[in-house]
């Protein structure tokens, strides 16, 4: 039995991001990151709410397919 959640990391899209509109498509309209974050943090910050934001999906999807299938 694992006692805790598999480690992953975020991979670079498949795809290149060649510019500000694909950025834009990528991490906003695509991962969902806020707007504002997108145009006003720094870069670094960005990458760090995405990967957070990935963790955090992952656990809920986790937890939602626990629950689907009667576990707890």
């Amino acid at each position: 039995m694992r006692t805790h959640a598999k480690q992953s990391k975020i991979t670079p899209p498949k795809f290149e991001l060649e510019d500000i509109e694909d950025y834009y498509t990528y991490y906003v309209l695509i991962l969902e990151i806020p707007e504002d974050i997108f145009w006003y943090a720094d870069y670094s910050f960005l990458l760090g709410v995405v990967e957070n934001k990935t963790a955090y999906d992952g656990w809920l999807n986790y937890v939602l397919t626990r629950d689907k299938n009667g576990k707890k």
